[in-house]
This record gives C-alpha cells, structure tokens and sequence, in this order.
C-alpha cells in the first residue's frame, strides 16, 4: 500500500513574554516557553527544550574589545555557516536618537544555524547571538520551529 503524503505539523503555543533582569548592563524579553542560562561575562544561552534549540548570546564591552574586530569575528563566523550557495536574508534596525544599532540575518538554507544577529550602540555595548539546533540541518524541517524562535 503506498503511503498517503503527509505534512508535518508544528504547533506551538503563542508566545508570552517576561523580562529577565541580571546585573548584566542590559535587559531584554523572553518567550516564557523557553529558560535562561546566564554565565560568565554576562554570556548566555536562551533554550527551546520542545524545539531542541538553543540561542548562544555573547556580549562584549566596547571598553575591552575593538568593534572592528568584533564585527569582523561576526561575519567570519557568518561566512563559516555558509560555505555552500546560500541566500542571506538581511535586515537592519536603526534608532539614531538612542544611537542603537542591530543587524539580522536569516540563511535560508541547510545550514548548522539558520539566525544571526547583533546588536551595539557603537560606544560601549555589543551583543551577538546565534541560534543552533541540535539536529540534522534541514531547512524546510526546521523553518516553522526558526520562525516562532525568530
């Protein structure tokens, strides 16, 4: 008997978000689905249990750490997870006013992760995170599961 086609359905509850508070210089929201694990330097990881994910976020002070060289390591990095033909869906957030800065990418490919991201105020912050799934690369699988992360 031949199999009937099936779909994969990915349901996942609407996200409610809480603020996490640490002596870390900065606060943000998080999905109430996923937890927190703050280590050293104010580094942390957001983990998706359900999804088998999670998002590595590094800050750096820009009193220590030369900007130039932190956007190079980005992008090297970048560049390293996508060594085949890919497309880089890119996105770019400005507020001059409150001289915040971010940058978000998005490989829509089988790569090992699919989000990036930054964000600096060009003086004395910079944050990056990535997101890493622990599973096989496979974009169509994995996109509902990106896209509620994203």
């Amino acid at each position: 008997m031949p199999k009937p086609n099936g779909m994969l359905a990915m349901d996942y509850p609407p996200p409610k978000y809480q603020q996490v508070s640490t002596e870390c210089p900065y606060t943000f929201d998080f999905n109430s689905v996923s937890s927190i694990e703050v280590q050293s330097n104010c580094f942390f990881s957001i983990s998706y249990p359900m999804m088998k994910a999670k998002v590595y976020m590094s800050y750096f002070n820009l009193k220590e750490h030369q900007i130039e060289n932190l956007y190079r390591d980005f992008n090297a990095r970048l560049m390293d997870h996508t060594k085949q033909e890919v497309q880089i869906q890119e996105s770019n957030y400005e507020n001059i006013s409150q001289q915040k800065f971010g940058r978000f990418y998005e490989i829509t490919s089988d790569s090992p992760s699919n989000l990036h991201f930054q964000l600096t105020d060009q003086k004395k912050h910079f944050i990056s995170g990535v997101l890493f799934f622990s599973a096989t690369p496979n974009y169509d699988s994995l996109y509902p599961a990106i896209q509620y992360i994203k």
